[in-house]
């Protein structure tokens, strides 16, 4: 059965070639597979990478993503493509050897509509700062319930990342939303559950991703998560679980209790225990997570909390600005692809 390996990027020089070694080591010399690079406008070296490797091997091909945005890059990979099973993968990835064989195997073994594996996240680099964000984000602390962070068995959820996806659920569901720089994934995955489809995680599948290795890193990426959560509500009106929402809580909480105790001081008590019980409850968990990537817990604490401030921030910020910035919104009904959609 012929594989499409789709893999959007742009600025990945460092990532690339890694990446890209990784995926052709699984292919041997299989023709029956095809790696499309959806490559963004970059400032660095990664065009020139793919190209010269697109020279070296023949299945390897550039689909030029003018937009930048991964949406965008794959719908042009999927107009693109020509196999019956599509595997999406993240140039900040490692794959087991066996990845693309345990993703076709799980995917025609359960009958599921997507499948994916769970992620062990390493530091960028590493040092103090790097394995302490490595360890906050694999906490279900740091990242809620997201599944495939934390590991577990065989089940169905409600994402996975990336994803092994049969071909006709982009002809069922439609294609990736490119309204949304963010989010993408799990829009279209809440897309495929809604039609009816279902999405399978597997311990089989193996990968391994690189978090960012600085607290300023940190603190950008978790606000622009933050930020997309609310811009996709706006804009798709579901697709995200209420675990999405609560470092918005958490910050709406600190600022009304902050602002309320300038007329009632119980608030600035209320603040105090809530504040108390957050650095009490992030220390105990930071004891526990920072043995899982050798961290030092004092920094694990402090990754915790500008994970969430962060997040939560942006998450507020997206509330206050969806409207300047996207107008009245335009819902489409689930299962129409917003790019095949007139106007």
């Amino acid at each position: 059965m012929f594989v499409t390996v789709i893999i959007p990027m742009r600025d990945e020089e460092r990532f690339v070639q890694k990446c890209l070694a990784s995926v052709l080591a699984q292919l041997g010399t299989r023709d029956d597979v095809e790696v499309l690079c959806a490559v963004g406008t970059s400032r660095d070296h990664t065009r020139n990478i793919v190209s010269a490797c697109a020279a070296r091997d023949p299945r390897v091909r550039l689909i030029d993503n003018p937009r930048g945005i991964v949406p965008a890059g794959m719908n042009l990979a999927l107009r693109a493509a020509r196999g019956r099973i599509v595997i999406r993968l993240d140039c900040h990835a490692e794959y087991a050897p066996d990845y693309l064989a345990k993703c076709v195997e799980v995917l025609q073994r359960t009958g599921a509509d997507n499948v994916g594996g769970y992620m062990t996240t390493r530091p960028g680099d590493d040092s103090p700062v790097g394995r302490a964000i490595a360890a906050a984000t694999t906490s279900r602390f740091g990242v809620g319930g997201s599944a495939f962070r934390v590991g577990g068995v065989e089940h169905e959820v409600d994402t996975v990342p990336f994803g092994c996806f049969r071909r006709d659920v982009f002809e069922r569901f439609g294609l990736y939303d490119e309204r949304l720089v963010r989010n993408q994934d799990i829009e279209l995955n809440s897309r495929i559950r809604k039609g009816g489809g279902r999405i399978v995680i597997s311990p089989e599948i193996r990968l391994t991703y690189y978090n960012r290795s600085t607290f300023a890193g940190l603190r950008q990426q978790a606000f622009h998560n933050g930020l997309w959560n609310p811009y996709t509500i706006y804009l798709v009106g579901a697709g995200l679980r209420w675990r999405h929402f609560v470092p918005l809580v958490f910050v709406l909480s600190l600022l009304v209790l902050g602002f309320a105790g300038f007329w009632l001081h119980a608030a600035w008590w209320l603040l105090g225990i809530e504040l108390v019980l957050y650095a009490a409850g992030a220390a105990c968990m930071a004891a526990f997570a920072a043995r899982s990537q050798r961290a030092f817990a004092p920094l694990v604490w402090l990754a915790f909390l500008q994970l969430h401030l962060a997040y939560g921030v942006g998450s507020l910020w997206g509330v206050l600005t969806a409207p300047l910035r996207f107008g009245w919104p335009r819902r489409r009904r689930v299962g129409t692809a917003w790019s095949q959609r007139p106007g």
